[in-house]
């Protein structure tokens, strides 16, 4: 999907889809980034600069908070500027690459390096991510680097064929073809933490109405745990407390929905009761948590159909209904 900056003469940004947009995926042969320099075989004769490439929207904030074991991502919007450029205002083939400088595992959608064919005042989205790996410990830092660059004849991504104008003015504003985020570790989540909503409502009439909890393992590096837990209620709305059971085995940095089951059958209307549940390690013991979830009684929503009342009414609008075809057919002389 490409964006319409709009017409040049008015230098105004239109943002309007755009189909039809050529995208080449191609292996991006340059390990770095690095501007001015040849590669090997290839001359930087052979770098072709028709268009004008910068962010339209880059990383945006200069520090962004992460934990180990997670991938975290930011989408940025690659555009040829050519349209503002008083050098490059042709369609060009572009793309964009990126370096971790602590070699962090990086990825792209699309792929990095991958070409694509834009013209002066259109962009594409593109979503960059770094995974954090488990043993980068809390204060540490990586310097994430994003860029666009021009792609040669055999639709390769050069770092080495960098930017036609640096930066672009747009309405008053600078936009540039490179951009920095420095990433920094900080304490991953608890091993165990309970999520809940903060009013539930059970219809009253209802016999098992399922009230959940979502208990997670909080470290993305942590190993699969299976956790224990036991609900207690107040016994305002239902009965069948306490309820004891006990998760699957979670994976780190994922999470699980467990149900407390109350019988509103007797709830009265607007009773107000707290679900407590506590949750714990199975293994150790040790790791635990507990929240308190308030529930509501309501009167039931739904009306019953077939009732006595709607039975009568159904059975005499039959009658009438059959007596009108056969005065009908009588007048017919059927």
């Amino acid at each position: 999907m490409n964006i319409d900056f709009g017409a040049l003469e008015t230098a105004k940004l239109r943002v309007a889809a755009r189909s039809g947009v050529l995208l080449l995926v191609c292996l991006c042969c340059i390990p770095g980034i690095a501007a001015g320099r040849s590669v090997e075989g290839q001359p930087l004769s052979d770098c072709s600069r028709e268009g004008d490439p910068g962010f339209y929207v880059d990383f945006g904030d200069e520090l962004q908070d992460v934990t180990a074991g997670n991938t975290f991502c930011w989408t940025v919007s690659p555009c040829n500027f050519g349209f503002v450029s008083g050098t490059c205002q042709g369609t060009d083939t572009l793309c964009v690459h990126m370096i971790s400088t602590t070699g962090w595992i990086i990825t792209g959608d699309p792929p990095l390096g991958a070409c694509t064919e834009v013209g002066p005042g259109y962009l594409w989205w593109q979503d960059v991510c770094v995974t954090v790996p488990c043993d980068a410990e809390p204060g540490e830092r990586d310097t994430l680097i994003v860029q666009m660059t021009y792609c040669d004849e055999t639709l390769a991504c050069r770092d080495d064929c960098t930017d036609c104008e640096d930066p672009n003015w747009y309405d008053g504003n600078p936009y540039y073809s490179i951009d920095t985020v420095i990433v920094q570790v900080v304490p991953a989540p608890p091993a165990l933490y309970i999520l809940q909503d903060t009013l539930f409502i059970v219809e009253g009439g209802q016999s098992a109405a399922y009230v959940p909890f979502t208990v997670c393992n909080g470290d993305p590096c942590a190993d699969p745990v299976v956790y224990e837990y036991e609900v207690c209620s107040t016994g305002h709305v239902g009965s069948g407390f306490p309820q004891s059971g006990a998760t699957d085995s979670i994976p780190g940095g994922e999470c699980e929905d467990v149900y407390a089951i109350v019988n509103a059958s007797m709830a009265p209307v607007c009773a107000f009761d707290t679900l407590t549940i506590i949750a714990w390690d199975q293994a150790s013991g040790t790791v635990y948590d507990t929240c308190v979830q308030i529930i509501h009684a309501v009167e039931n929503c739904c009306i019953p159909f077939l009732t006595p009342q709607v039975i009568t009414i159904m059975a005499v609008l039959m009658v009438i209904a059959a007596a009108v075809m056969i005065r009908r057919r009588f007048a017919r002389g059927e």
